[in-house]
């Protein structure tokens, strides 16, 4: 029997509609990133994950995620270029962090895209090629059947 995730994929919609394959994609960006910072070795990631807690982990990943969604759909388009994550997203949620933490946060931030984009090229969900369409992952999710 798996357990059930911390990071809930219901964080990710409010209603029907809201299950897209976007949201799934930031779902999906959102445990990536949990997969990062939970098994980083970097000493400042350990002491910032220690005074929080895994829910409180698991809540940024999630806030930082849905904090990218008009980022990536402005790269999308073509109508920003150059680095899609901001520093400011995690002081903006975590105000107490030291600046050699928000670096490596960062940096688990940016290697998480990066794993998660090589994931997607080869996904024939296509969930950035078609970010509108219905996602019945969220509802096999609701079910109890937690995808691997």
């Amino acid at each position: 029997m798996k357990a059930e995730p911390l990071i809930s994929a219901s964080w990710f919609y409010m209603d029907e509609i809201e299950k897209c394959k976007f949201n799934w994609f930031l779902y999906e960006y959102a445990c990536k990133l949990h997969e990062h910072i939970g098994g980083s070795q970097n000493k400042a990631i350990g002491k910032w994950r220690s005074r929080r807690g895994g829910t409180l982990v698991a809540e940024f990943c999630a806030y930082f995620a849905k904090r990218l969604r008009q980022d990536i759909f402005k790269h999308m388009t073509g109508a920003v270029r150059g680095r899609l994550m901001d520093e400011d997203y995690v002081r903006d949620y975590c105000h107490d962090n030291t600046q050699r933490e928000n670096d490596a946060i960062m940096a688990a931030c940016e290697q998480a895209w990066g794993e998660l984009l090589e994931s997607c090229a080869v996904c024939p969900v296509a969930c950035l090629d078609d970010t509108a369409t219905y996602c019945e992952f969220f509802d096999r999710m609701e079910r109890g059947g937690y995808l691997s």
